[in-house]
């Protein structure tokens, strides 16, 4: 008698904000990894926090985030001309690249970029994904007949990595902000038309603030995030709980998060802007 073990997989693909997979139960530290051109080494640690072995591969591709007219955020992967300005997938090697990992059990992945003479100077940068899957056990006789569906999750945790090159610069111009409110007037929407400057990408905070007539914060709200390439960055607030009256609107742009030490920001100085709001 044959005792048959099928297996069922699931796959999760978590891209740039995310910080790990509880689901999974591995984990990747840091999220952010920065190398510089005197150094062409870094590392991150795989960490397997779940009851069962798991395997784990990494591979690396080049995509970035960017905003439409609206201030709606996508993923871009198919951008070949930005690729080939840009990417740094093809110049880096992970030592191991496949390992498996005991339950428990903790992996340093160590990255070398290499062929990086040519590029002038600047931030390139690549996603890294880091793959993990329970082990497949063994198929196994047993004495009677049985079919069991083990069900294994195949998890993709993509990352960031930037490789900085030279001399360094960033900014971001606000060129506009306007105003709209939507759900009843309930929800206001402000979007700023920004200029991205510099050779590297944004990453920072971006604070979104309304001020009252005696010029008091009433109302605020960030976000930590990347901005590549120019664009509309969109923020949401509810002020159904506002008076009705004359504000304004302050968005301010800052080289700074929480989860990146400063030293590894490309730096710059803060970019702020205002526009009067009336709330009726």
């Amino acid at each position: 008698m044959k005792k048959i073990i099928s297996s069922i997989t699931f796959v999760a693909f978590f891209l740039l904000l995310f910080q790990g997979s509880a689901f999974a139960q591995v984990t990747i530290s840091p999220t952010n990894l920065f190398i510089e051109e005197n150094a062409q080494f870094g590392s991150y640690m795989v960490i397997n926090g779940s009851n069962e072995a798991q395997e784990i591969s990494i591979d690396f591709f080049f995509a970035y985030s960017q905003s439409d007219e609206n201030g709606t955020r996508s993923i871009v992967q198919n951008d070949s001309l930005s690729e080939e300005q840009y990417s740094i997938a093809d110049n880096v090697r992970a030592f191991p690249r496949n390992f498996t990992l005991a339950p428990g059990q903790r992996q340093t992945v160590r990255l070398r970029v290499s062929g990086t003479n040519e590029l002038q100077d600047g931030t390139y940068w690549s996603r890294i994904k880091t793959t993990s899957t329970p082990e497949t056990p063994p198929l196994e006789i047993q004495s009677n007949d049985a079919v069991t569906a083990r069900v294994g999750i195949r998890v993709e945790q993509v990352t960031g990595l930037f490789f900085k090159k030279g001399d360094v610069t960033t900014g971001i111009t606000i060129n506009g902000i306007e105003t709209n409110t939507e759900n009843d007037g309930k929800t206001l929407n402000v979007l700023a038309d920004i200029l991205r400057t510099g050779n590297s990408p944004f990453l920072g905070t971006i604070t979104t603030e309304i001020l009252n007539a005696q010029g008091s914060v009433v109302m605020s709200d960030f976000v930590s995030t990347s901005i590549y390439f120019d664009g509309i960055f969109k923020q949401q607030l509810n002020i159904e709980d506002l008076q009705p009256g004359s504000y304004q609107v302050r968005i301010r742009f800052e080289s700074s998060r929480n989860d990146i030490d400063q030293s590894r920001l490309v730096q710059m100085p803060a970019s702020t802007r205002t526009v009067p709001l009336s709330i009726r």
